[in-house]
């Protein structure tokens, strides 16, 4: 294979005690950008009188309301799971305020994006740049997090698969989009940290440092990439995004980032025919639980999600795919209740 020269904006620093290696950096102004749960857990690694903003909402018109508290401040820290790293995005985008990020989990790959994952009437928006001066990964307090969380990363590692499939699929209808036409040598560096995800598994499940190191460089990989190849999406998302982007719209739903997305890739893999037995093995055993029960959905919610998924990513102009040409029918969704019952199994 040959080399691909990726230029890595992302500085990372991964070890123990990472939150005294950040107080290196912290100034007086400061603020704090973290959920409420979390910050209750881990304030008192912190400056007493530092700042702290908890975040309440994604919507983009609540966010602005919000603009004005950070105008005093030359930095702001993400500190928490994507949500609160993509607000910390947001606030040192439209503030220009350096960025410092520090992930508890390895939930989901928010801290390896450049753009800001906000909600604009329920609907996601990626917007804006920001690049952190560095991102802190603690193993002793990611692995601190409830496995779930954790588990949720492979969802954002996984989709390189389905992306690469509809990215396939659309070449081969001739519908790629002119900027971001196929390119063999990306597809497969993308499909080789599958590979290695796979390959891991007994890693991932004991969430030990090689587990989370493989997580973390997937993520990382996707993020470079993204950013290296033109703001190409085509070889790290596709339909289980697709998938996850309808549902949450549709039930109104907050949820843990790997869990729909798993759900999708099962169904991106169904459509596509390319459900192999090495991601069924994967699945059980790391025992990440994703069906609709878990999420506190049903199988109605998922139902209207697959009837309405053609017309939602026209309606939303996402790229072309097995979504655009997929055709609901009742014997899909018997198929894919069939397959998840499957995995979850006692």
């Amino acid at each position: 294979m040959s080399n691909i020269n990726l230029f890595n904006p992302f500085q990372t620093i991964s070890g123990f005690n990472q939150t005294q290696e950040l107080e290196n950096f912290i100034v007086s102004e400061t603020c704090i950008i973290t959920m409420d749960d979390i910050w209750k857990l881990y304030k008192n690694r912190f400056p007493k009188n530092i700042d702290v903003y908890f975040v309440k909402t994604l919507e983009e018109k609540e966010l602005e309301k919000d603009i004005s508290k950070f105008k005093n401040y030359k930095m702001v820290i993400g500190f928490g799971g994507g949500q609160a790293l993509d607000i910390a995005k947001y606030f040192s985008w439209k503030c220009n305020l350096k960025l410092f990020q520090f992930p508890t989990s390895i939930s989901v790959d928010a801290v390896f994006g450049h753009r800001s994952g906000i909600r604009r009437e329920g609907n996601v928006s990626y917007i804006g740049w920001a690049i952190p001066e560095c991102v802190f990964f603690d193993y002793e307090i990611i692995q601190s997090a409830p496995k779930i969380y954790n588990y949720s990363g492979i969802g954002d590692v996984l989709c390189f698969y389905t992306g690469v499939l509809d990215w396939q699929y659309a070449n081969k209808q001739s519908k790629c989009e002119e900027k971001w036409s196929y390119k063999p040598e990306l597809a497969s560096k993308s499909l080789s940290y599958v590979d290695d995800l796979l390959f891991n598994a007994e890693n991932i499940r004991e969430m030990n440092e090689k587990g989370i190191n493989t997580i973390i460089s997937a993520h990382q990989w996707g993020g470079n990439s993204f950013f290296s190849s033109g703001w190409n999406p085509r070889h790290i998302e596709g339909v289980e995004h697709f998938f996850f982007y309808n549902l949450e719209y549709i039930t109104n739903k907050k949820f843990i980032h790997g869990q729909p997305v798993c759900l999708g890739f099962i169904l991106g893999c169904l459509l596509h025919g390319k459900l192999e037995d090495k991601f069924i093995k994967f699945f059980k055993s790391i025992d990440f639980n994703f069906s609709p029960e878990a999420m506190n959905i049903n199988w109605n919610d998922v139902e209207e999600t697959l009837s309405t998924l053609k017309a939602f990513v026209e309606k939303t102009k996402l790229w072309y795919g097995i979504a655009n040409d997929f055709e609901y029918s009742q014997k899909i969704l018997d198929t894919f209740k069939d397959i998840i019952a499957d995995l979850h199994q006692s």
